[in-house]
């Protein structure tokens, strides 16, 4: 009698044991995982986005629920983001945004969004031709170079340019296209990511007055934005 309560004491305090191992395993495991997930969130957190361009970028004057723009929608997700983008800027003009951004986003993680070029062929569409739109890249490439030279530590995304859903603006699509096979080809050569809004955006819900994100469009481009942090 005395041997079989020793028995079961044994086994009892085993099972005590193998409870408490697993427990503590566990707890080290469900530990671990949440150290890494807040340090991979610390590590996007520190990384700071600019967004130089055009409405692409800022589309806020074109969406009636408050927060729903690209930039607002990044900026929740984000709110280290800076926004120099302006709606109706041209190639031109984004030299001044570059101007405006601080030599201290000189970093490894500085995130540059850019989107310039759109509202150059938008203006010109009526005397469109190959020719205009090489005069025109070559803008858009200097630009670049301009922002490199300026942060040359920095990660710069390039956004290529999307085809307007309204059937009035089908006559640019082939001089879109072009403009695209050449900031691919740019991109290719200087080691740059492209965002392709060109396939993100390709339904009549992801635009909103004829040529400008959605809501829906917004999320899209926020989304792929942020996704690359």
């Amino acid at each position: 009698m005395h041997y079989l309560f020793l028995i079961l004491f044994f086994i009892l305090f085993c099972i005590l044991i193998f409870i408490l191992t697993s427990f503590c395993a566990m707890f080290y495991k469900t530990n671990q995982k949440c150290v890494l997930i807040e340090a991979l969130t610390n590590k996007k957190d520190d990384n700071t986005i600019i967004l130089i361009g055009d409405s692409i970028l800022n589309n806020t004057n074109y969406i009636l629920n408050q927060g729903k723009s690209v930039p607002d929608l990044i900026k929740t997700e984000h709110p280290n983001t800076y926004l120099f983008a302006k709606d109706e800027a041209v190639i031109s003009d984004c030299n001044s945004q570059i101007e405006q951004i601080s030599n201290e986003n000189n970093t490894e993680k500085t995130y540059i969004f850019v989107s310039a070029g759109g509202n150059n062929i938008l203006n010109n569409r009526n005397n469109m031709s190959k020719p205009i739109i090489d005069s025109l890249f070559q803008q858009y490439s200097t630009l670049i170079y301009s922002l490199k030279n300026k942060l040359p530590k920095a990660k710069i995304v390039l956004l290529s340019l999307y085809h307007p859903f309204d059937s009035r603006f089908k006559t640019m699509y082939p001089f879109i296209d072009q403009w695209n096979s050449l900031l691919f080809k740019f991109a290719e050569t200087n080691n740059l990511k492209v965002i392709h809004t060109n396939k993100l955006l390709s339904v009549d819900s992801d635009f909103t007055n004829a040529v400008e994100p959605s809501e829906i469009g917004s999320k899209k481009i926020a989304d792929a934005i942020l996704e690359l942090l």
